[in-house]
C-alpha cells in the first residue's frame, strides 16, 4: 500500500489522497459509522492522532469526536496518551476478526504460542493488557473442548489478579503504589482493600521468578501470568494460563516453567 501526505507520485500519474468525507447513506446509523470510520482513518494513517486531526479530517464536530474516542478508549480499541494529546490503535483492534481465517492468524508466534499452551495444558490461555485501572482480554485461545468462560473484551480486577500483577509489574513502584491507592479509594463498601505494601512485595517477587500467581478472570479461577516481551507484541501485554483453583494451585511452578520457556523460544 502506498501512503503520502497529499498526492504521491507513481509513473507520473498523480494519485488523490482518499477522501474520508464522503457522505453517509440515510440508513446508515451515523454513530457506527463515525466508528468505524475512525478506525479507518487510524488504518489510513498508521500513526497517533489527536481529536483536532479525526474531526478535521472527517468533517466531524469537535464534540461528538472527542465523545466517540473516549468510548473507544473505555470499549479497549484505543489508547489515550495523556501527556501528547494523541490516540492509538491497540493490540485489540488488531485481533478484531481473527476467528475468520485461523490458520493465518495463527502464524503470529504470539497467538501460536497461546493455542500450543492451551493444548498442553487443557487450560485457557489468555492475551491481555491494561485499559485504565482494569485488565482487559484481548484474545482468548482455548484448545480444552469445552464452551469457554471468558471472551474477548471482558475486563477484571487488575490489583489482584495474576494478569493485573504482571501488567503493573512494568511501571515503576511509585507507580504501582499510586494505581493501588486509587482502586482502594474507589473500591466497593463491601470490599476490602488492598494490602499496597504486601502486593507490591508479591510483584517484586514476580520479577524475581518472571511468573505471577493470582486470582483470575472470574470467580473460582486462579492464573499464572507473565509478561510478553517481543516486538510483535507491542507494549503492556501479557499472557496468562488459568483454570479451577484446585487445578492450578498444585502446578504453579510447572505452569510458570512453560510459559517462560514458551516466551524465551519468541525471543530467540
Amino acid at each position: 500500500m502506498i501512503h503520502a501526505d497529499a498526492h504521491s507520485h507513481m509513473e507520473g500519474a498523480v494519485v488523490p489522497q482518499p477522501s474520508f468525507r464522503s457522505e453517509l447513506p440515510a440508513e446508515v446509523v451515523k454513530s457506527a459509522a463515525r466508528t468505524i470510520q475512525i478506525l479507518e482513518y487510524f488504518d489510513h494513517v498508521r500513526r497517533e492522532v489527536s481529536i483536532s486531526e479525526i474531526a478535521h479530517a472527517l468533517n466531524y464536530p469537535q464534540s461528538s469526536t472527542s465523545a466517540l474516542l473516549r468510548s473507544m478508549v473505555v470499549m479497549g480499541y484505543l489508547q489515550h496518551d495523556r501527556q501528547e494529546r494523541t490516540y492509538r490503535l491497540t493490540r485489540r483492534t488488531g485481533l478484531l476478526g481473527a476467528w475468520l481465517d485461523p490458520s493465518l492468524v495463527r502464524q503470529g508466534a504470539i497467538v501460536n504460542l497461546a493455542h500450543g499452551l492451551s493444548r498442553h495444558t487443557q487450560e485457557t490461555v489468555l492475551l491481555a493488557r491494561m485499559n485504565a485501572n482494569r485488565v482487559q482480554v484481548i484474545y482468548v485461545a482455548d484448545e480444552t473442548g469445552q464452551p469457554p468462560h471468558v471472551t474477548a473484551g471482558c475486563q477484571h480486577d487488575l490489583a489482584r489478579s495474576a494478569a493485573g500483577a504482571a501488567l503493573l509489574a512494568m511501571l515503576e513502584d511509585l507507580q504501582i503504589r499510586r494505581i493501588l491507592t486509587r482502586l482502594n479509594a474507589e473500591r466497593a463498601e463491601h470490599e476490602a482493600p488492598v494490602d499496597i505494601a504486601a502486593r507490591i512485595a508479591e510483584i517484586a517477587e514476580g520479577r524475581r521468578s518472571g511468573g505471577y500467581v493470582g486470582a483470575g478472570s472470574c470467580p473460582g479461577l486462579m492464573a499464572v501470568a507473565s509478561q510478553i516481551r517481543h516486538g510483535a507484541a507491542g507494549d503492556m501485554l501479557v499472557l496468562a494460563i488459568e483454570g479451577p483453583r484446585e487445578r492450578l494451585a498444585p502446578r504453579t511452578a510447572a505452569l510458570t516453567g512453560l510459559i517462560r520457556a514458551g516466551l524465551s523460544n519468541l525471543s530467540a
